[in-house]
């Protein structure tokens, strides 16, 4: 696992409790943390095989990339969908990282693969042409979100940008958009309303995660990002994880409940829609 600071010696058992340590401390500080590195694992290599072919029958079929028909591609609820989807999300190393910061009880809650085709503008929010934003629902969970690279996510070809620090500042961005405070296409007036919110943290930066197919990071709700465009010739393929503790009440914005899987510990708080993990495909 990577290691952030300390190049102090110490014993195998404080070594290990220095860096969980420091990686939670710094998680809680920046809003993000990793990349760390998983590896080609059979589960990571299955689902990109998947993923490329659900591309390659849905443009035989000359239907968008964006929402091929199947489970491995059900937005938001792969998690109970897809088999290949959750046994990359829930990765024995994976499930400790997310441990380290919720606690040994743990629920997966949302799991979406994610496609971005050559030229595509990032994320862009379909309603509103947005490309900044916030991760409102994950914000109000207070759980860990999880990007997983199945295939290599730079700046070439498109990876996650974030401001540091924005977890923690109270903002409706949408709102601020509108009231002409700044423009959620245009990175640069993210930083400006950043440093007018919060001089005392200014100049603010963005950070972009590249990652390599086989690495993944974390990011706390409420932090400001968006993602860089892919300039490639070939498809960029994703995955997203979110997880929560038990004790947290786990609802859509219509105050529906979100299905919901323990893949850690215990539920004994019984206030979410618990499913079984998929077993099929």
């Amino acid at each position: 696992m990577q290691s952030i600071g300390s190049s102090q010696t110490y014993s195998s058992s404080q070594t290990n409790l220095n860096k969980t340590e420091q990686k939670v401390s710094f998680f809680d500080k920046e809003g993000f943390v990793g990349p760390f590195t998983l590896g080609q694992t059979a589960s990571l290599v299955a689902l990109r095989d998947a993923m490329s072919k659900e591309i390659e029958n849905s443009q035989a079929e000359e239907t968008s990339t964006e929402s091929p028909q199947s489970p491995v591609m059900d937005r938001r609820i792969a998690h109970i969908t897809s088999k290949l989807v959750y046994d990359l999300s829930t990765e024995p190393q994976i499930l400790d990282d997310v441990a380290d910061f919720l606690g040994s009880n743990l629920l997966f809650w949302m799991a979406e693969t994610i496609v971005r085709e050559p030229g595509h503008d990032g994320h862009i929010v379909k309603k509103t042409g947005q490309i900044w934003h916030i991760d409102v629902i994950n914000g109000w969970i207070k759980g860990v979100h999880t990007s997983i690279a199945v295939t290599d996510m730079t700046m070439k070809t498109g990876c996650l940008l974030v401001i540091p620090g924005t977890h923690k500042y109270e903002a409706d961005l949408p709102a601020l958009e509108e009231a002409g405070e700044c423009d959620l296409t245009d990175a640069s007036s993210l930083l400006r309303l950043a440093d007018q919110m919060h001089p005392e943290n200014a100049p603010h930066q963005i950070k972009a995660i590249e990652m390599k197919a086989g690495q993944y990071c974390f990011t706390r709700g409420g932090i400001w990002h968006g993602v860089s465009r892919n300039n490639d010739t070939r498809t960029r393929f994703g995955l997203v994880a979110r997880f929560a503790r038990p004790d947290v009440e786990i609802k859509n914005f219509a105050g529906n409940p979100i299905p919901c899987i323990v893949v850690r510990g215990e539920d004994s708080h019984q206030l979410n829609l618990l499913k079984t993990p998929p077993e099929k495909d």
